[in-house]
């Protein structure tokens, strides 16, 4: 009986393995990808250009803005550090260093182009979060995704928002939690020799003392803790690659190089096909930085600011996450690591160790404790806001039944919780892309006339809506909506310019 019940689990996780091969290879990876480019140029590539003096301006008005008696109103640099935190885990050490082993040197290029277009999906979430939800703090939908889908989706396919929000519930509670739980404990247990069942008590506690205090409390600790672990960690990594210039060059041309040609084993084998290449670069990217599955809001959102302010800071997100934090990771893998034999976590512990000795061993040890914890933390709050949306309830049971999960994380097999997570954000991708993408084809003059800036002079763009009326028709006609609507939709925007002032 042992051994069929040891079969079926194996079955099981070899099922659940092969279900996440299919969803990103190659098709997922490559719709993100193109759905991407498609936000970017619509939105004029805002994202990339606006975020970082929005971000130099949230911060020199921070000292100045009273924080709101309410529990769940967050200052925009509060939540941009928690965002930061909450991204910012066991994927930029252990994902990038399995999807460089598994996808070769050019998969950290597709990683960051996931984050370019990353980016624009996050802007658009939380402009439309805030610009079309409500203002009430107190509601159910304030400062998530599902006030947007419910709004403009909802009365022709009313499932897809508490669809959405399952899946958030979901990685939240289950995949998120487990794998930062899973990493943690195997680090500390190979590092200490300290047992799981110890490891798992200790986060047990660490995570109910901070999850139990609400939002407030979260955002507090990822503000004190995150941005010093950040800079400690690229701040290692830098000294590093300054230390082996010639290798860390090498590594740059190693990544360009292999972004489209595929990398050769040896004797003429090709190790890598561009497939492969892009598929895990794409994946561990998103899995990194989690742009386009409708998270941002929950942050970003919750403030009674302009939704542009907002927006824009929470496009800075993945590219400090990827672009930054990954690309440190990366780079001294390549450089020093043996990225041909090892993968994950060790792959990025045995590279920093070849740099710093073991001083470079401790601050990964550190670093991936601290970025796991926070990642945990913050999706407490985004899978608590999901179940009081779908169920309401006492919210505080769900903050203990939480914290037990980060208990039983460190006891499942590693290939099972990470296959999950794959899945479980390929689904969240493919329910809330087309969304997000419907409402901006619907909304585009709107939502551009809010994230451009004044000026002086203002200047009027002619937008044809002869393609965002197509799309918006066939997105309509897919989701069910009465067809004389979908036609007047298709008609009204094909025959007729948008004419929107926009500033900037």
């Amino acid at each position: 009986m042992d051994w069929v019940g040891l079969l079926a689990w194996n079955q099981g996780v070899l099922a659940v393995e092969m279900l996440a091969s299919w969803i990103w290879n190659p098709m997922l990876s490559l719709i993100y990808l193109e759905v991407g480019i498609l936000f970017l140029v619509l939105t004029k590539g805002v994202a990339l250009r606006r975020a970082i003096d929005v971000l130099k301006q949230a911060w020199h008005s921070r000292s100045r803005k009273k924080s709101s008696d309410n529990h769940r109103h967050i200052q925009h640099t509060d939540a941009f550090i928690a965002a930061l935190a909450a991204g910012i885990g066991v994927g930029n050490l252990a994902g990038v260093g399995t999807a460089i082993h598994l996808g070769g040197p050019g998969a950290l290029f597709w990683m960051w182009m996931s984050a370019l277009m990353g980016a624009s999906f996050r802007m658009c979430s939380v402009y439309v979060s805030v610009r079309y939800g409500p203002t009430d703090h107190n509601s159910p939908l304030f400062a998530t995704p599902m006030a947007y889908i419910e709004k403009f989706v909802g009365r022709f396919w009313p499932g897809f928002a508490p669809m959405l929000a399952g899946l958030i519930l979901f990685q939240g509670l289950v995949s998120a939690n487990l794998i930062q739980a899973n990493s943690v404990a195997h680090a500390v247990t190979n590092e200490l020799g300290v047992s799981t069942v110890v490891v798992a008590l200790t986060l047990f506690v660490a995570v109910a003392v901070v999850v139990v205090g609400g939002v407030k409390s979260i955002v507090n600790f990822s503000v004190a803790s995150a941005p010093f672990m950040v800079v400690a960690y690229v701040v290692g990594g830098v000294i590093i690659l300054f230390a082996n210039p010639q290798e860390s060059l090498r590594a740059v041309g190693l990544v360009f190089t292999h972004a489209f040609t595929p990398y050769s084993i040896g004797g003429g084998v090709a190790g890598y096909t561009l497939m492969q290449t892009i598929q895990f670069g794409v994946s561990r990217g998103v899995f990194s930085h989690f742009s386009g599955m409708g998270i941002a809001p929950f942050l970003h959102g919750a403030n009674d600011d302009h939704p542009s302010q907002g927006a824009y800071l929470a496009a800075l997100v993945p590219l400090i996450d990827t672009l930054v934090v990954c690309s440190i990771t990366g780079f001294v893998i390549l450089a020093i690591g043996d990225w041909h034999g090892l993968t994950g976590a060790y792959l990025t512990v045995t590279s920093f160790q070849a740099g710093l000795g073991g001083l470079g061993r401790v601050l990964v040890f550190v670093c991936l404790g601290m970025f796991a914890f926070t990642t945990i933390i913050n999706w407490a709050y985004f899978s608590e806001r999901c179940f009081e949306y779908l169920w309401g309830g006492n919210v505080k049971i769900y903050r203990w039944f939480f914290a037990g999960m980060t208990f039983c994380g460190p006891f499942f097999p590693v290939a099972l919780v990470w296959s999950m997570a794959d899945v479980v954000i390929g689904i969240m991708l493919l329910v809330h892309l087309p969304m997000l993408t419907y409402i901006l084809l619907l909304k585009l003059p709107t939502i551009m006339q809010g994230l451009l800036p004044a000026r002086r002079h203002a200047r009027v763009i002619m937008l044809e809506g002869g393609v965002a009326g197509f799309f918006s028709a066939f997105f309509l006609f897919f989701f069910g909506a009465d067809q004389s609507d979908t036609l007047s939709t298709s008609v009204g925007n094909g025959v007729e310019y948008w004419r929107c002032s926009l500033y900037g």
